[in-house]
């Protein structure tokens, strides 16, 4: 067995580094924190390369001394506790003193500080090795610049993501920042661009400008004062709820934490009003002595152990149920008989008949079956059963359909809506009964799938352009599929930063519904990207769901005959691309088996 001895300070710096700093992400963090510890109300970020060649963070903060400079990259050398008590109450970001040690250990670590009416200083730290100290010139506040990053420890920067993977978790650590502090103006910019610029502003102004306009409606202002606890923020209605995670928020005392049971308190009083797999927006903030929790768990102080979790859950979920009460009024109560108002000319809504392909009931002919070159598996959540389902169904159970049934066509042109839901017709062996909304849904998708690979759809100008705010991933995301989306009808044009503006969309959608569908398609997109490149189906699927006519919608007589006629010419008539059933057969033998006939 080898001897114990003694390891090197700088190997057991780079050890060290590895509980603090894992990716370019981990070190701006550290940096921010920093800043804000300083007072600092202005914070400047630069970035190039995700982070794999520089990050840089410059405040307007107090400043550190010549001394103070020093000795702020020796370990376990702090100015934010003292003692051990100090760990009971500790109202900083940064504590430990280990950040900027375990920086420059990995990096080409280069410090610029000085304080108010103060001379400034300049070091430079290579891997843990001093390279320089001089005086330089600086008005109050610190510049950090890291450079090259891991480039002493190949082993770890090969694990490094590529630069775009590295800027999106970047971008998400900056609007966690961004809205902790909404009183502190931040501006980031990568590959000299300019991906953030806020103000000092309040928080719903903060929001807005992250997120845009469409959340500044969208956001309810949380409240809940209970001794010891402050609970406020903002959470979202049901119009900002997504399919995918990441924009939760829970800060405590200004600290940004991840704790599941929090997390659920909210979710719960959402649950009545979301399905599974469904996000709701909130930006919670709370407030607590800092004797009642405990941050010190784990260098990365993103963990947190409080004295009495079970408590603060409950005073959550209260805060959040509280305000969500107006929504959860008007949810219908589904035990009681539902009955529609009357039908009226202006409730009609449009099929656009006559920019639509029509094919009539009885002009059907034999068709060689057409599949795309494209695999379905890998474009959804393989998850979700019920999008399994919709697989597995339309490729197996109808791959050998080439037109419908005659059976099932119908022979009346009555044709009669139910609850405004549901379309009854005469068959020839009894009647169908057919889902008014993925009947439609089923037309649209394989008219999307027909556009995409084809000539593509023709567009509506709108009356009044939708002005769609993006996050920066999801802004590269639109260009990488912008071309399929021109091909179902969409047209945009740049406006600003990560900003487009809508100026047509395809003839089956009906105003105003146009920025919600790019979201969802977006979020679909990015959700599944990195799983398989092919999304074609993915793009219709949304376009089709979102784009139908609703369970609710009235259709005129013409539409209901026009809707069936486009059915019936599909390839699948007779599932949704979600695999839900569009088509109900009930034979004369079940209906006379029903009213006890024996003839």
């Amino acid at each position: 067995m080898a001897k114990i001895h003694y390891l090197e300070s700088s190997l057991v710096d780079q050890i060290a580094a590895g509980e603090v700093i894992d990716r370019p992400a981990s070190v701006l963090k550290e940096l921010i924190e920093n800043s804000l510890d300083s007072g600092a109300d202005n914070i400047e970020v630069h970035v190039i390369k995700g982070g794999h060649e520089l990050i840089q963070v410059s405040d307007n903060g107090c400043g550190m001394s010549q001394e103070d400079l020093k000795l702020a990259f020796m370990r376990h050398a702090t100015s934010k506790i003292k003692y051990l008590e100090d760990l009971n109450s500790i109202t900083t970001l940064g504590f430990r003193g280990e950040a900027l040690p375990s920086i420059a250990s990995v990096s080409m670590f280069t410090a610029l500080s000085s304080e108010k009416d103060s001379n400034g200083y300049e070091i430079k730290i290579n891997g843990s090795e001093e390279k320089s100290f001089k005086p330089a010139v600086r008005l109050s506040g610190t510049t950090c610049k890291v450079q090259n990053l891991f480039y002493n420890t190949p082993a770890r920067r090969k694990f490094l993501k590529k630069p775009e993977t590295e800027q999106s978790v970047i971008n998400s650590m900056m609007r966690r920042f961004m809205l902790s502090r909404p009183e502190v103006a931040f501006k980031m910019i990568s590959n000299n661009k300019i991906v953030y610029d806020v103000p000092a502003q309040n928080l719903s102004e903060r929001i807005n400008s992250i997120y845009g306009s469409a959340f500044k409606n969208g956001i309810l202002p949380v409240e809940l004062k209970k001794d010891p606890y402050i609970v406020t923020g903002f959470t979202g209605n049901l119009s900002l709820v997504k399919k995918r995670p990441g924009e939760q928020y829970i800060f405590l005392n200004g600290r940004f934490i991840k704790n599941r049971l929090l997390n659920s308190a909210i979710f719960s009083a959402y649950q009545s009003l979301i399905q599974r797999g469904e996000f709701p927006f909130f930006v919670m903030f709370l407030e607590m002595p800092p004797d009642l929790f405990d941050v010190n768990v784990h260098p990365a102080k993103l963990e947190v152990r409080f004295v009495n979790e079970w408590q603060i859950y409950h005073v959550i979920k209260t805060s959040i149920t509280t305000v969500l009460q107006d929504i959860l009024k008007v949810i219908p109560d589904y035990k009681t008989y539902q009955h529609f108002p009357e039908y009226t000319p202006n409730e009609t809504v449009s099929l656009n008949l006559e920019k639509a392909p029509s094919a009539s009931i009885t002009q059907f002919e034999q068709a060689p079956h057409k599949r795309l070159d494209i695999e379905m598996d890998g474009l959804f959540d393989k998850n979700d059963a019920q999008l399994q389902g919709a697989h597995f169904r339309m490729e197996s159970t109808l791959d050998d359909i080439k037109v419908p049934n005659e059976d099932l066509l119908p022979v009346s042109d009555h044709i009669w809506q139910i609850h405004r839901k549901y379309l009854i017709t005469e068959i020839k062996s009894g009647l169908i009964i057919i889902d008014q909304h993925v009947a439609h849904e089923r037309v649209l998708f394989e008219e999307a799938k027909k556009a995409i690979e084809g000539q593509g759809f023709p567009s509506q100008t709108v009356l009044f352009p939708q002005t769609l705010k993006l996050q920066p991933e999801e802004y590269d995301s639109l260009l990488e599929i912008t071309h399929y989306l021109n091909k179902i009808g969409f047209r945009f044009r740049e406006f600003g930063e990560n900003t487009v503006i809508i100026d047509e969309i395809p003839p089956d959608i009906n105003w105003g519904n146009e920025s919600q569908i790019i979201r969802e398609i977006l979020d679909q997109y990015i959700s599944v990207k990195n799983i398989n490149p092919s999304f074609i189906d993915q793009i219709a699927a949304i376009y089709a769901c979102k784009s139908a006519i609703k369970a609710g919608d009235q259709l005129k007589p013409e539409e209901r005959i026009h809707l069936i006629d486009r059915l019936f010419s599909t390839d699948h008539p007779y599932y949704c691309p979600h695999g839900r059933p569009i088509i109900i057969n009930l034979s004369i033998n079940e209906l006379d088996q029903r009213f006890e006939r024996n003839t």
